[in-house]
């Protein structure tokens, strides 16, 4: 015999029902999300970093540049004095060094104390200086009594003549030792054996040989200091024999230096010598060299690196993006923000601060330029 449900039964079944809908809809409601891990490998190769993770915050991301130039040769190179603008200081005088006024790496005016010498030569020039003044005034007065004794008729004119001969050689040397004093810098005033020898030039002391009691000679052409203006320097090029066809006037090179770490100094071959140096095989190529400011030092070693225009679709990038896979190399790249997928690239050239790449990446992409070991090791992680 059937069953059938009386409207109490429905009603009481209805209100199961919606219970049980009810209950499951609070379950649904309340339970939390799976939680969203801050990198994730969704596929091989392939990572994704949350915005909020503390590993986004150590990566940096730039955009890939075309390549203009191109490095054909590295060189061993160092900065060196230019020496159109340096000048090397010798005594005129004989005599000894009494006391020195300046030190290498000092910095210079024209005119400014650099030793004092005691000289017999600088006596022998005031000495000489004086009395051929003093023989010139008396000459003067000499011509001016003759002059008046012969308009009065007293005097003959053999007299006046021999007086105005007189007076003119007397003028010639007083003018003559007048010269030599002033070429060696000595004042007219008074007689002294004391000489100060004096910059020529103004700029930096590069070097100095001369010391406190040396004996110095006027004919053998020592040279006590050397004075260069450093706001611009040579670059000198060592050239091995394989590499002087790339090597020309006009050429471009790149130097850096330990020396000036976070500088890069760019100019043109201006000099390739004709001949190489008997002991080393090598010639000698120089590039001037604007250095305001001082940063480069003379006498700093580093790498010259020679440059072509580059023609093609080769790009650059930061060589701390390159990360080694196997045995290629890769970069990672932005598919969008918070995905980087990995790619292989080939490397033409790499000086250890920016590499050329000739496959595998092309103008405007963006990159992982610091941060790429995280996620080369995030990668990894793949199954």
């Amino acid at each position: 015999m059937a069953i059938v449900p009386t409207s109490n039964h429905r009603r009481m079944l209805a209100r199961a029902v919606l219970s049980l809908a009810t209950g499951s809809a609070v379950v649904s409601c309340g339970s939390a999300p799976p939680p969203v891990e801050a990198s994730a490998v969704s596929a091989a190769g392939e990572v994704r970093i949350a915005p909020d993770s503390p590993k986004w915050r150590s990566l940096q991301v730039e955009t890939v540049q075309p390549s203009t130039e191109r490095t054909i040769a590295t060189l061993p190179a160092q900065a060196v004095p230019d020496e159109d603008h340096t000048v090397r200081v010798s005594s005129p005088v004989t005599g000894r060094i009494e006391s020195l006024d300046v030190h290498a790496g000092d910095h210079v005016h024209a005119g400014q104390p650099l030793a004092h010498l005691r000289s017999a030569d600088a006596v022998q020039a005031t000495s000489d200086l004086a009395k051929a003044r003093a023989a010139w005034m008396a000459s003067r007065a000499a011509l001016t009594r003759m002059t008046d004794l012969y308009e009065h008729k007293v005097s003959a004119a053999r007299d006046l003549e021999q007086a105005k001969s007189d007076e003119a050689q007397a003028r010639a040397e007083y003018e003559r030792t007048q010269a030599r004093t002033h070429q060696l810098g000595l004042g007219a005033t008074s007689v002294s054996d004391v000489y100060v020898l004096r910059a020529p030039v103004d700029g930096v002391v590069v070097e100095r040989t001369a010391n406190p009691g040396a004996e110095v000679r006027s004919d053998n052409g020592q040279a006590l200091f050397a004075i260069s203006a450093l706001d611009a320097v040579w670059i000198a090029v060592s050239v091995p024999q394989r590499d002087l066809a790339l090597v020309h006037r006009g050429a471009r090179l790149r130097f850096r230096t330990d020396a000036a770490p976070d500088r890069t100094f760019e100019a043109r071959i201006s000099f390739v010598s004709d001949a190489l140096d008997p002991a080393s095989r090598t010639a000698t190529a120089r590039a001037v060299v604007a250095n305001p400011g001082g940063a480069l030092r003379v006498q700093a070693t580093g790498e010259a690196q020679l440059l072509v225009t580059e023609q093609g679709d080769a790009v650059t990038v930061p060589t701390r993006a390159l990360v080694t896979h196997g045995t290629g190399t890769v970069v990672f790249v932005e598919a969008s923000p918070g995905r980087f997928v990995r790619r292989a690239v080939t490397v033409r050239d790499d000086d250890g601060v920016t590499a050329t790449i000739s496959a595998g990446l092309a103008a405007g992409e963006r990159i992982v330029t610091t941060g790429s070991l995280l996620l080369a090791a995030e990668a990894d992680r793949a199954p």
